[in-house]
């Protein structure tokens, strides 16, 4: 097959699109811009266990981290870097629903006495009846000190009560300047109304096997929400839609036949735009295989136009890198 690398001024900018005719790159020229490794002075550990993603992100930032963790780690990239320092319980769903014991033995283990939960209406989209904060009623008559922070009021409000709980106080100011300044400069570049058709392909793919596969991100989860609704685009991922009708935390999954894996409902989906999220790798080789033996999708405006991106896939955990994620997929869109 044909090699082809273009470059356009996104990739200037270190934001990737893909030509899905004929092209491949390489699986680490794809590697999302996340924070890379551990801050030069390693974070002090405190004695406590934390439960929520976005308390652990920002007490991460503040310079802490907990003996262990109850955070989404196989959703958030960033909860692998942090298991470095920090021991990942499981995610909530599996320490406050499915194996209630998991705090307290972990408790026992690490000697603390001390847990600190965010508390939040809507801590995952695909999972809604998930509520960190329950851990007190699983911690009631123990004695054990539970704490929360309160995302109700907002960013700002919530690293403000981290870092009064870690004993960050004097570096909150300084943090809070750098965010607001970042979420600032987000909002101003965010496109309005750009009537664009967008799907999402979320990827895996297994170096040692070769094996890849992919899903599909349903409307009304984290893309929408943070991106495509406010900036007047709309998912067409219900093309892949299964028989059931059911997605499994907030996916359809692409089906597979032995001569690889069935795009067929592009066409039906039609997309101006298509997002890569995951492993980029796996979402190019596929649509560049898929497009080879069907000439016939050339013609969607995604495709015909080379508007495909490769973006961070964001699930709400890493609030305060949020904005320079914003911004990213403002650029692409615009595009």
């Amino acid at each position: 097959m044909k090699h082809l690398f273009r470059k356009n001024r996104l990739l200037r900018k270190q934001s990737v699109w893909i030509v899905a005719v004929f092209l491949f790159f390489s699986p680490g020229l794809l590697a999302l811009d996340v924070k890379a490794g551990m801050k030069d002075l390693p974070p002090e550990t405190i004695d406590a266990i934390i439960i929520g993603d976005r308390v652990v992100d920002i007490a991460y930032n503040l310079g802490v981290l907990p003996k262990a963790m109850s955070v989404r780690g196989s959703q958030w990239k960033m909860a692998q870097k942090l298991r470095i320092g920090s021991q990942i319980l499981g995610c909530p769903m599996f320490t406050t629903v499915k194996k209630k014991q998991t705090i307290p033995d972990a408790l026992k283990k690490f000697g603390v006495k001390r847990v600190i939960a965010e508390k939040t209406d809507h801590f995952c989209l695909y999972k809604p009846e998930v509520k960190p904060d329950s851990i007190a009623q699983i911690l009631k008559g123990s004695d054990v000190t539970v704490e929360y922070v309160d995302f109700a009021g907002g960013v700002e409000s919530a690293v403000r009560q981290v870092a009064k709980l870690v004993g960050r106080e004097d570096r909150v100011d300084a943090l809070l300047e750098k965010y607001k300044k970042s979420l600032a400069k987000a909002q101003a570049m965010i496109p309005k109304e750009l009537g664009k058709k967008v799907l999402v392909f979320n990827g895996t793919y297994q170096h040692d096997t070769g094996k890849l596969s992919l899903r599909v991100e349903a409307p009304g989860f984290y893309t929408d929400h943070f991106f495509l609704t406010p900036m007047g685009c709309t998912n067409v991922g219900d093309a892949f839609k299964p028989a059931d009708g059911k997605s499994s935390k907030g996916h359809y999954p692409v089906q597979k036949r032995k001569h690889g894996l069935v795009l067929d409902p592009l066409l039906t989906a039609n997309p101006d735009v298509i997002v890569l999220v995951g492993n980029a790798y796996a979402g190019q080789k596929a649509l560049a295989t898929y497009v080879k033996t069907h000439p016939e999708t050339a013609a969607i405006p995604a495709i015909k136009n080379q508007a495909i991106f490769s973006l961070p896939h964001y699930v709400d955990s890493s609030v305060l890198e949020f904005p320079r994620i914003l911004l990213q997929w403002s650029k692409a869109l615009s595009d």
